[in-house]
């Protein structure tokens, strides 16, 4: 997703600060368009904002492993879903092994209009260095979309560059609803506990030691060594991520799977910060092929399609409601749902516990491609190098 109309810029207007948020190409309602509009208005609380943005930008430009792929792969564009009644901004870390989402829902919005669509913008050096600037009391116009990209503060404007989403966030973006869905809560932190706890975790180089997280009635009790009933976390400088908005929550609820991915979700004013981290700092989300049993199923594709004409850009998807309006038996759309996903059109929201709507302008026909051990997998059948009859467990 490129081709920006207009580069990024920070400004001033004579009603406040202007955060114009540029877009690329994108899908809507309408299909393909370029430089859509998304969403204009003045927001309920600027800092929040600026603080969801830089957190998920921070994560971007981020890297917890694989160094060398970190030099080629930071500083890329965050991608905007719009869902009528909220925007939802996401990364990966450069290393993809930390995914990042930043919604901002109607009380966050203000008076602000939201569309439908999704799209990505470009959040640089520049203008993160603006927002880190932006305080509570400040009047802040938001737009997603119209002619260019635009932060104002009194000082000083600042111009974008431009950058295509690499097709590891699609695999990883994916991957990420599937392994998000089987996420339980743990426990959740209030208030003052969270900074202590997030306060408390050990100041190492990334991607930092595994502790194992004790519940508590105040927080976690945080061990170097296993404790029966105790969280794994490996790679625990992963958390750093959080600290933007951490100083603006309310609530932190933690969640966890026994595949050993976490998720962290930040309740703060007008939104919620969400961090879902792999199993290990150095496995990505991008190989970890959550999906490839349910991409199995013969019809998932044909399954994929007829769900897709009921998603209707909801903000919230329900998979027994989808079977209800399609006809399609829970196996059938959880295969579908499957092949939504793996094409970057389905999200996961852990707080609410259901799905989302999110179209990415990539070719869907190529979902195969983007899963290298499904395509040899079935290259290998159809060659007879494994007899059907043979079975691996």
């Amino acid at each position: 997703m490129n081709g920006y109309r207009a580069a990024s810029v920070l400004t001033d207007q004579p009603d406040g600060v202007h955060l114009d948020l540029a877009t690329a190409l994108g899908m809507t309602p309408s299909g393909e368009v370029a430089n859509p509009v998304f969403c204009t208005g003045f927001v309920s609380r600027p800092d929040i904002l600026a603080s969801g943005l830089l957190a998920v930008a921070d994560i971007a430009a981020s890297r917890y492993a694989d160094a060398g792929l970190a030099k080629r792969l930071a500083n890329l564009d965050p991608v905007v879903t719009a869902g009528g009644d909220r925007l939802r901004f996401e990364s990966f870390s450069a290393c993809n092994s930390v995914y990042a989402r930043f919604d901002l829902d109607r009380e966050g919005l203000g008076s602000s209009e939201v569309g439908f669509g999704t799209t990505n913008v470009d959040i640089n050096l520049p203008l993160r260095t603006a927002l880190a600037r932006t305080g509570r009391a400040e009047a802040l116009h938001l737009d997603v979309g119209g002619t260019e990209l635009r932060v104002s503060t009194p000082s000083a404007t600042h111009v974008e560059r431009k950058v295509a989403l690499p097709e590891r966030w699609i695999r990883g973006l994916g991957e990420v609803p599937a392994l998000s869905s089987a996420l339980q809560p743990v426990t959740r932190l209030i208030g003052p506990t969270i900074g202590r706890f997030l306060g408390g975790l050990p100041q190492q180089a990334p991607p930092g030691p595994t502790l194992h997280l004790i519940p508590a009635a105040a927080g976690f009790r945080v061990a170097r060594v296993p404790v029966p009933g105790s969280l794994v976390l490996p790679g625990s400088a992963r958390l750093r991520g959080c600290a933007r908005v951490a100083r603006h929550a309310s609530v932190l609820t933690v969640f966890s799977a026994a595949v050993g991915t976490t998720g962290w979700v930040f309740d703060v004013p007008g939104g919620r910060f969400t961090l879902v981290l792999s199993p290990h700092p150095f496995r990505g989300f991008s190989g970890e092929g959550s999906l490839l049993s349910l991409l199995t199923r013969g019809s998932a594709e044909a399954d994929g399609q007829l769900l897709l004409a009921s998603l209707g850009w909801e903000s919230v998807v329900d998979p027994v409601e989808l079977g209800h309006r399609t006809g399609l038996g829970l196996d059938a759309v959880a295969a579908g749902l499957a092949w939504l996903a793996a094409s970057g059109r389905l999200g996961h929201d852990l707080a609410e516990q259901r799905y989302f709507h999110r179209e990415l302008p990539v070719d869907s026909v190529k979902v195969a491609r983007r899963h290298p051990r499904l395509t040899e997998a079935r290259t290998l059948l159809e060659s007879a190098g494994v007899p059907l009859s043979v079975r691996v467990s």
